[in-house]
């Protein structure tokens, strides 16, 4: 018996066309509400203007150098120190070698702590026949 295999395209094909079924698929809509809580309401207070004064050194005055009392002196220049203001400390005669003094170093003074301060800045003094610098500060 020959086996007649003609058919078996017409068989696959309609098996196929069995499996392209139509589904309706109905998907349900929810809506949530959004939550609405109340909060409290904060006012902002204005904050006072803050006011950074720098308390800036004066011009120093032309010194004139007197003669050295003798060998052995070094010349102290006149610079300013702070004490509540600014005051001229003038320049003298001191025993030993002294530097001449450095240049002020640059100070960066950030944000003022409080808003009745003002900005110190650093000076040179001397101590002990050398020079010590003074960091500025608020006040």
């Amino acid at each position: 018996m020959q086996a007649n295999w003609q058919w078996i395209p017409t068989a696959v094909a309609v098996s196929m066309l069995g499996a392209c079924t139509t589904r309706t698929v109905t998907h349900e809509v929810v809506r949530e509400q959004p939550i609405v809580q109340q909060q409290p309401v904060v006012v902002a207070q204005a904050q006072p203007a803050v006011v950074e004064r720098v308390v800036q050194m004066p011009t120093a005055p032309q010194e004139a150098i007197p003669p050295s009392p003798g060998p052995g002196y070094s010349w102290v220049a006149g610079h300013y120190e702070w004490n509540n203001q600014w005051i001229w400390q003038p320049g003298t005669w001191r025993a030993g070698t002294i530097r001449p003094m450095p240049s002020p170093i640059v100070e960066t003074p950030g944000m003022s702590p409080a808003t009745a301060t003002r900005w110190i800045p650093g000076y040179w003094t001397i101590v002990n026949n050398d020079w010590l610098w003074v960091r500025g500060q608020w006040q």
